[in-house]
């Protein structure tokens, strides 16, 4: 979601490093796919092997058989084949430079993505228009978006503007500017939901230290924290920083202590998902 969220932001503008970033974000993209396919196939080849009470190496016939009669195989295959075809009309849309096109293709895919992903998870048990299922989908949508912004700006983009743009411009001013406000209103939709998942799933503050699940959000709630404190300095601080610097040296600068900030943050948000995907192999309370 943050690469193209980044190729929106990056529509109309004709900055030197544009080019160069467009070709990172192309690779990123498909290697987040591959990730992505390759995560989802082997959480149901996992699950079957523990479902099937079998030897990993000979889960195959088990998990043909999970794919072919559960939800959850169902909901895998969905996210599968959907990832398949991002993949291939990922050079397809690129390739052709329709960016609009692209951002709105491959952002239909992806969030169909994380609604095959719901359901499997807890809020689909309360049916697939429930309240807690769309709390659940928008909290995906969010944390990725969040995540991948952080990701892209710090790994993949400013990096290239720093090397490329030694002078602070007004192509660098809207790409800070759009990045500060999108993972903004993403952290919004992330506390938002993520509330709501709480109060639905949770018997009470307690849970927090008593039962496994609730530790295992409390982690999980510490290192979003963390992730919100190192993005709110670069929000006020960081980036004010280093686009009202008076000189090319202090611009820089100002811009290399953005990209850590920004690094640091993403470790912070990386622990956050691995937290995440802890929580959806345990039970909440009263479940």
């Amino acid at each position: 979601m943050g690469v193209l969220a980044c190729r929106l932001w990056l529509i109309g503008q004709a900055a030197p490093w544009q080019q160069a970033v467009a070709r990172r974000l192309s690779r990123a993209m498909l290697a987040g796919l591959a990730v992505c396919t390759a995560a989802v196939f082997l959480s149901l080849w996992t699950e079957s092997a523990i479902m099937g009470d079998v030897a990993w190496l000979d889960a195959w016939p088990v998990c043909m058989q999970m794919i072919t009669a559960t939800h959850y195989g169902h909901a895998g295959a969905a996210a599968l084949a959907l990832l398949v075809v991002a993949m291939l009309a990922h050079p397809f849309l690129y390739r052709r430079g329709l960016d609009r096109h692209y951002v709105a293709g491959m952002g239909g895919l992806l969030m169909s993505v994380a609604a095959a992903r719901v359901v499997i998870g807890h809020g689909y048990e309360q049916g697939p228009f429930s309240v807690a299922a769309l709390a659940q989908w928008l909290h995906l949508l969010c944390m990725a978006l969040w995540a991948g912004i952080v990701f892209v700006a710090g790994g993949l983009v400013l990096p290239r503007v720093l090397l490329m743009e030694p002078a602070p411009s007004t192509a660098r001013a809207a790409y800070l500017g759009a990045m500060s406000k999108w993972a903004t209103a993403a952290l919004a939709g992330v506390l938002a939901t993520g509330a709501c998942n709480a109060w639905r799933l949770l018997d009470g503050p307690g849970d927090l230290v008593s039962v496994a699940y609730g530790q295992v959000l409390l982690a999980k709630l510490l290192l979003v924290a963390i992730a919100i404190g190192l993005g709110g300095y670069n929000r006020f601080l960081g980036l004010p920083a280093s686009l009202a610097a008076s000189s090319l040296q202090a611009a820089q600068r100002g811009l290399r202590n953005v990209i850590a900030v920004l690094r640091i943050e993403a470790i912070a948000l990386l622990l956050a998902l691995v937290a995440a995907a802890i929580l959806v192999t345990n039970a909440p309370p009263g479940h």
